[in-house]
C-alpha cells in the first residue's frame, strides 16, 4: 500500500487481493505457500494499476469517462463481493463449469494477474494465440455467469444469453431485474426517438408484396378482431384494416402510437385502435382475439418465447397466430442501428417454442427481403420468413 499515494486506492487494492483469495479457496485450489501467493498477486495488481493510470494519462481521458471506468478497478464490486456470499458462490459455480483449460488460463491471468509472457511460457504457446484463448474464456465465463445470475427471471436456454454480454455490461452488483428493466427502457427510448422518421424507413426497407401475401393468407371476415403486436406506426394495422371489422395495435412507444393514430384518422379507419403496452404483458383479455400478428417484433424483445405465449393466450381456441420476422444473420451492428436485441430470429427454435405451446403449424414460407441501406447508409439485406399457426 505504501507504493500508492491514494489511500482509497490502497484499500481497494487490498480488497481485490482478498476477494481473489476467497474465490481461489472457494474453487478448491490448494495454495502451497499462501503468503508468497498473496504477495505475488498484490504485486501483479499493483503493476496493472500503474499501467492503467499510465494508459489513462496518455489517452488524456476525462475523469468521468466510460473508458477510464473500464480501465479502473471496480472497488464497489469487490466490496460488495466481500459482503455477498451468494454472489461469490455464483462466480465459483460458473468458474467450475468451464473447461479445465479455460479455468487454468483465467486463474493465471484474472486471479493471479500473471503477465501474458509468463502464461505463454507455461503453456508453450504464442502471445497472439494466448490472447485469443483468453478472449474466448472470458466470453464463456460472462455468458455462463449471466445464465446463472438471471435464472430466476429467464430460462437458461433463452436465445438472448448467446449475446447478452454484448447488450449489457457485466455488472456483479446490479440486480438482474434492474438490468432487464434497463434493456426494456433503452428499447422504448430508441423507438420514441426514431418515431418521426420510422415511416421513411418502412417505405424503403420492407417488401412491397407483403399486403398481397397477407390478403391471401386467411379467409378474412368483417366479424374478425385482429391484434397487431409491436405495431409501431401502424404499418401492419393499416394493411389489415380493410379486411376485418376491428384492429387493435399494441406498442411500448407512445410516440409511435401517436403517429399510428394520426395515420388511421387520415385513412378514415375508425375501427382501428391502439394501446400502449409490452409484448411480454399484453393489455388484452385471454381468448379475446381471432388473429394475433407481429411483424419484425421478436428480435426486439428480451424473451421471444414469452411473447409467443402471450400471443397464444389472447387468441381464442381455433384462432390464428401470424409471425413475420428476419432470419438469423451476422450483422452485429444492428443493435446500435435498429435497437435490435437479437441478430434476427432462429426459425427452428421458434417452431420448437410454438410446438411446446400446442400450436399447429399450418404454413411456413419465405417472406421476401428487407433492406437497410437507404435508411442508415449501411447496405444489408435481411431474409424474412412467415409462420401461420393455429391454437388448438
Amino acid at each position: 500500500a505504501e507504493h500508492l499515494a491514494d489511500r482509497e486506492a490502497c484499500w481497494d487494492l487490498c480488497h481485490e487481493v482478498y476477494v481473489r483469495l476467497l474465490i481461489t479457496l472457494a474453487s478448491g485450489t490448494q495454495l502451497q505457500y499462501p503468503q508468497r501467493w498473496l504477495m505475488r498477486v498484490a504485486k501483479n495488481l499493483l503493476i496493472d494499476t500503474y499501467r492503467h493510470q499510465q494508459a489513462a494519462s496518455e489517452a488524456n481521458l476525462p475523469g468521468d469517462s466510460h473508458e477510464l471506468a473500464m480501465l479502473a478497478s471496480d472497488a464497489t464490486t469487490f466490496k460488495t463481493l466481500l459482503e455477498r456470499a451468494d454472489m461469490l458462490d455464483v462466480i465459483v459455480e460458473t468458474f467450475r463449469a468451464l473447461p479445465e483449460k479455460y479455468q487454468r488460463l483465467l486463474f493465471w491471468r484474472e486471479i493471479e494477474r500473471l503477465p501474458l509472457q509468463e502464461i505463454a511460457v507455461r503453456t508453450g504457446t504464442t502471445e497472439p494465440v494466448l490472447s485469443t484463448e483468453l478472449w474466448r474464456a472470458r466470453k464463456l465465463l460472462q455468458k455462463e455467469y449471466l445464465r446463472r445470475r438471471f435464472k430466476e427471471l429467464l430460462p437458461a436456454d433463452e436465445e438472448i444469453f448467446e449475446h447478452l454480454d454484448a447488450l449489457v455490461r457485466v455488472n456483479l452488483t446490479a440486480s438482474p431485474e434492474k438490468q432487464l428493466q434497463h434493456i426494456e427502457t433503452h428499447e422504448r427510448d430508441y423507438f420514441e426517438q426514431i418515431a418521426p422518421t420510422w415511416d421513411d424507413y418502412v417505405a424503403s426497407a420492407y417488401e412491397v408484396e407483403l399486403q398481397e401475401r397477407l390478403t391471401r393468407l386467411l379467409p378474412w371476415r368483417q366479424e374478425m378482431t385482429v391484434l397487431d403486436v409491436g405495431t409501431g406506426t401502424g404499418y401492419l394495422a393499416g394493411m389489415m384494416a380493410p379486411l376485418v371489422g376491428e384492429v387493435i395495435g399494441v406498442d411500448c412507444a407512445p410516440a409511435m402510437l401517436t403517429r399510428a393514430g394520426e395515420k388511421m384518422v387520415q385513412a378514415g379507419y375508425q375501427h382501428v385502435s391502439f394501446r400502449e403496452g409490452m409484448a411480454e404483458r399484453l393489455p388484452l383479455a385471454t381468448g379475446s382475439i381471432d388473429v394475433a400478428m407481429c411483424h419484425m417484433l421478436l428480435h426486439h424483445v428480451v424473451s421471444p418465447r414469452t411473447v409467443l405465449a402471450e400471443l397464444r393466450r389472447v387468441v381464442r381456441p381455433g384462432g390464428y397466430v401470424v409471425i413475420i420476422d428476419a432470419h438469423t444473420h451476422t450483422h452485429h451492428w444492428t443493435p446500435q442501428a435498429f435497437g435490435d436485441l437479437h441478430y434476427g430470429t432462429d426459425l427452428k427454435k421458434l417452431q420448437k417454442h410454438l410446438k411446446a405451446l400446442r400450436m399447429n403449424m399450418l404454413q411456413v414460407e419465405d417472406a421476401g427481403v428487407s433492406h437497410s441501406g437507404n435508411f442508415i447508409g449501411r447496405a444489408a439485406d435481411f431474409r424474412n420468413f412467415l409462420i401461420l399457426g393455429r391454437r388448438v
